[in-house]
């Protein structure tokens, strides 16, 4: 196991690539929303289309979407070096589809921050030591949410609609070369849904 002490994460006031925390927490939504279920890194269990979607200078992680076990994925993933390296423990976002009944953007900011504000468990660890997260709201706070055909929420639904996003999210500027753990959980709803994954980073 390589040494992760000089591991470091972008704050909260800092623009990695010029872009915003919350715009690219924007990116990941759209980014996890593109993608079809049946190769979507979310769900997948053991890490095989990790590499799906990725971009410049951003690789991006997920946990898996908040269930009542916690049974999370244990997933192998190469990640190339000097990538920085974006994830949440635990998020929310709303959107016009999935929740009919917001009937306008300051409903779908509150549901967010609502589902966010019963978080009672925020946990992650880097090779056995603690990694802070920041709470993130997405950055414009109602966004454009692109849908793919056979999404991975299963909604029956393709194209774009209006969504907000709030979450405690990790974006690591890099990682030395070698393997890391990684492991992460949450649980929000007074611990009733549960998220997370545990991840074996080749960094090379």
């Amino acid at each position: 196991m390589v040494d992760t002490s000089t591991a470091q994460v972008f704050e909260e006031s800092e623009k990695p690539y010029e872009k915003t925390m919350g715009e690219w927490t924007v990116l990941w939504w759209n980014w996890a929303m593109s993608i079809p279920k049946e190769i979507n890194p979310i769900v997948d269990e053991i890490g095989r289309y990790s590499h799906v979607g990725q971009r410049n200078n951003v690789w991006f992680l997920a946990g898996r979407f908040g269930r009542e076990d916690n049974r999370f994925p244990h997933r192998r993933c190469s990640v190339p070096f000097g990538m920085s390296i974006l994830f949440p423990v635990l998020n929310c976002e709303a959107n016009r589809v999935e929740y009919p009944y917001l009937e306008n953007d300051e409903d779908l900011i509150n549901k967010v921050s609502d589902d966010i504000d019963t978080i009672i468990k925020n946990i992650c660890l880097l090779d056995g030591k603690i990694l802070p997260s920041k709470r993130i709201k997405s950055d414009p706070r109602i966004f454009d949410l692109n849908i793919c055909v056979e999404n991975a929420m299963d909604l029956k639904y393709s194209g774009v609609t209006r969504a907000s996003s709030d979450g405690y999210w990790v974006f690591l500027k890099s990682l030395s070369k070698g393997e890391h753990s990684l492991e992460f959980e949450g649980s929000c709803e007074e611990g009733r849904l549960c998220a997370g994954a545990t991840y074996n980073l080749i960094v090379e």
